[in-house]
């Protein structure tokens, strides 16, 4: 592996050199050790956005479960110039041993009981990258911005930088006069200091995964959107120099949106502030780092009389960004495996609370299935062990497919219970981190099991349905078992629900049916088979989504074989022929 001494070279300043060959303990593998846990970070830098490195001191309390020899920590592209522990008010001799890849090896013999490492250190300030902590020019000037998620704070700083690991944070920035400075929590002082500079300290935040933690500096503008939400939660955009007023389409957004959420989860914003920051460059379209979100300034920007579509977009946009202060923020997914948690409920989340119709949501769950049937599909929760590996994590997978699959359980439990569920789980696991079992065990014993199938295997389940009168019973068949929910529903009764067990399930049936849909609602994912058109049920019983996810399951059973257009012809003409465009859209379509 190679080292920061050989690869950064160009950095100033005195280096530790490393002697690989003598190491006492190899580096971790991809995740830190389960026995040293972080208690605090306090993060102090100095940071000119014109010049393309910093300086910064790193502190971290620590809680050492046992003796160790060596600390280690995530560090990436950073040089540390002096390190050392304090055990009390003792300092322990302490060296660098090792800084290479995603990490620092600290040699210091301590433990068990707490400790606190200090580090300073430079730190690189890209003006090509759009993640870690960068910098770009706008007209004459330099700003610096940061987007860290998922494994890019420990381009910044020395830290723990796993989702796991939630820490209060206390942020300081050494800044140039003229510049501005903003982070995750409110400022709390300023100082001026020799030299044309100027120190900026922000109130300690709540605990908070590294990934998540945030600045901005530069000669920032700032529009005042006043209050919104239960706790009065003050509202800004920050924009470069000149392009204030354009920030106030966003704040309206806000005041729209933030609302209906905290009336969602019961539970006010979470944090102390509401920045928006719009970014020239980054490497997503928003990040929704508490109380400082980024976004890409072409979305975030809008003049007062942008188009009504641009005016919803943003809205969304928003809507998906806030409710990450929910999930994700206030209760933070355990590992990167879990990370449907967070994305998916933001996904779902948002089109909820913008009241998105059942019918756009099914076009959104046939272009996430048509995927998922492809060549590179993989299960929602997909093991990450390599930075390669990591640039996937973001992938449409864990965001559409695990908004498919909350709908599903929305129209399997229901909207209250589903409610009610994750309302209980923000409230148990708020500040903390949670898995998608503890998520299942808010809403119900028989969730876990059905919520692990869905989760754990990749492609789309394919149910097929028959029934028989003379039996009084119909059956469920799937060529390749998975436990899931099929909602269906017939002529002659409402909407019942089943978890498939086994390969074949039975349901009893009250009467004789003239036809059963086996998607009620259009919700439930899977492929619905339809091997007869003497079963389809007429167009008029079905709701507009129902007829959408008979358009797309019709099509994929051509595909399949399983039965052959000339027998469907009518149907699909008079689903081109539906008054509601999203229908008539979808059986024209030819993908």
């Amino acid at each position: 592996m190679r080292t920061f001494l050989l690869s950064h070279s160009s950095f100033l300043g005195p280096l530790f050199l490393l002697a690989q060959a003598a190491f006492a303990q190899p580096p971790p593998q991809w995740t830190l050790p389960d026995d040293v846990t972080p208690i605090s970070h306090t993060i102090e830098i100095t940071l000119d956005p014109a010049k393309p490195t910093f300086t910064g001191h790193a502190n971290i309390e620590i809680d050492l479960k046992s003796r160790r020899d060596t600390i280690w920590l995530n560090g990436r592209d950073i040089i540390v110039q002096s390190a050392s522990v304090l055990v009390g008010d003792k300092i322990l001799p302490a060296s660098i041993s090792y800084a290479g890849g995603e990490f620092i090896g600290l040699t210091a013999h301590a433990g068990p009981g707490k400790a606190k490492l200090s580090l300073k250190y430079t730190a690189r300030l890209s003006d090509t990258a759009k993640s870690g902590p960068y910098r770009r020019k706008t007209g004459d000037d330099w700003y610096a911005f940061t987007v860290f998620t998922p494994i890019d704070a420990r381009r910044a700083f020395p830290c723990f930088d796993e989702p796991r690991f939630k820490t209060p944070w206390n942020i300081s920035i050494h800044v140039k006069t003229g510049d501005r400075a903003f982070s995750n929590s409110p400022e709390i002082g300023v100082e001026d200091e020799p030299n044309g500079l100027k120190l900026i300290r922000f109130a300690p935040t709540p605990k908070l995964p590294a990934e998540v933690v945030a600045f901005a500096v530069g000669p920032f503008d700032i529009y005042d959107g006043g209050r919104a939400g239960k706790r009065d939660t003050p509202i800004r955009v920050i924009t470069p120099r000149g392009r204030r007023d354009e920030g106030k389409t966003a704040a309206d957004a806000t005041r729209r949106v933030l609302p209906k959420l905290e009336e969602y989860t019961g539970i006010p914003y979470p944090w102390d502030k509401l920045d928006h920051v719009a970014l020239p460059e980054g490497a997503f379209g928003a990040v929704e780092n508490p109380g400082l979100i980024t976004y890409l300034a072409r979305s975030l920007l809008l003049p007062a009389d942008a188009p009504v579509e641009k005016v919803r977009s943003l809205d969304g946009l928003e809507a998906h960004e806030l409710a990450h202060q929910w999930f994700g923020n206030l209760v933070t997914q355990a590992t990167w495996d879990d990370v449907w948690l967070s994305e998916g409920f933001a996904t779902w989340f948002s089109a909820d609370v913008m009241d998105e119709s059942h019918v756009r949501l099914e076009a959104r769950r046939a272009r996430i299935m048509a995927a998922d049937d492809g060549p590179k599909s993989h299960a929602v929760r997909n093991p990450k062990q390599t930075r390669a590996e990591m640039d996937s994590v973001y992938d449409q997978f864990p965001y559409q497919k695990g908004a498919a699959i909350l709908l599903t359980l929305e129209s399997w439990l229901g909207k209250d219970k589903l409610r009610g569920g994750l309302r209980a789980y923000l409230r148990k696991y708020a500040s903390g981190n949670a898995t998608s079992a503890d998520l299942a065990a808010e809403l119900g014993t028989e969730v876990r099991p059905v919520l692990d199938s869905m989760l754990d295997h990749k492609g789309v389940p394919v149910v097929e349905g028959k029934f028989d009168c003379k039996q009084a019973n119909a059956t469920i068949s799937q060529p390749v078992f998975r436990m899931i929910p099929v909602c269906y529903r017939t002529d002659s009764s409402p909407q019942s629900c089943v978890v498939t067990e086994s390969a074949v399930t039975r349901i009893a049936l009250n009467g004789c049916p003239n036809w059963i849909l086996w998607n009620a609602g259009g919700m439930g994912y899977f492929h619905t088979r339809w091997t007869d058109s003497k079963r389809i049920p007429p167009l008029q019983s079905l709701s507009t989504a129902e007829r959408v996810t008979l358009v797309f399951d019709l099509r994929w059973s051509i595909q399949q074989g399983a039965i052959k257009i000339q027998d469907i012809s009518e149907i699909m003409k008079a689903l081109e022929a539906d008054e509601e465009p999203d229908v008539a859209a979808a059986a024209k379509s030819k993908n």
